[in-house]
């Protein structure tokens, strides 16, 4: 009777100790993953190693000299690069001046580059007038190339082009379905010519947006 009392008092213990909450230890360990993604870059520039030029009519024909043309990097629009260390500009200025009907410039000189790590095709172009004066008009969209239109003013105001409203046409060279990789850099060529309707004393205002999607994104 004796031994049997005493082997009853650790099953009264337990229960009393899970009344109370009580639980018994137990040994646990883990292992972790961290993890890091460093992202590419897709960083289109105009390249600042190119020695710029253009050619206008005149200086072919050997005719009077009376227009003028320039190009130059707008240096506000500067951009680096932290992947490549590889530095441009956004924004290539066109100048004309005393431009005329039949004037024609070539811009031979533009050079767009890809700064940063992951291969870019070139998908399209947006050409434009920021004041909203002249609009646009393709001819030749891309991606054939070279792609051809022409700015015209809707001089009757009928909202609708007509011929003989063109105020200079616009032939863009290469470009448009090329990949450029990472570093490459690939020229083309803009081509300005001016129409009979181009007003005297005048100042007129374009843009021409290149654009690029990184390589597996391109829809022809």
């Amino acid at each position: 009777m004796k031994n049997k009392k005493f082997a009853a008092v650790p099953l009264l213990i337990a229960i009393a100790l899970s009344l109370f909450g009580f639980v018994y230890a137990h040994w646990s360990d883990y292992v972790k993953i961290e993890g890091t993604a460093h992202m590419g870059s897709l960083t289109l520039a105009f390249d600042p190693t190119e020695f710029l030029d253009c050619i206008d009519i005149e200086e072919v024909t050997g005719d009077k000299d009376i227009g003028s043309c320039d190009i130059y990097y707008n240096l506000t629009s500067y951009i680096y690069d932290e992947h490549t260390g590889k530095y441009g500009y956004k924004i290539l200025v066109f100048n004309i001046t005393n431009a005329y009907p039949q004037y024609e410039v070539h811009f031979t000189t533009v050079t767009i580059h890809n700064i940063g790590t992951i291969p870019i095709i070139i998908s399209d172009f947006i050409v434009s007038d920021p004041t909203g004066e002249l609009r646009w008009k393709w001819e030749v969209p891309p991606p054939t190339s070279p792609a051809k239109g022409f700015f015209w003013k809707d001089f009757d105001g009928d909202g609708v082009y007509d011929l003989g409203e063109e105020i200079m046409n616009v032939l863009i060279k290469n470009f448009v379905g090329e990949q450029l990789e990472p570093c490459e850099a690939k020229k083309g060529e803009v081509d300005i010519d001016f129409k009979q309707p181009a007003e005297e004393c005048h100042t007129y205002h374009f843009e021409i947006e290149i654009k690029g999607v990184q390589w597996n994104k391109y829809v022809p």
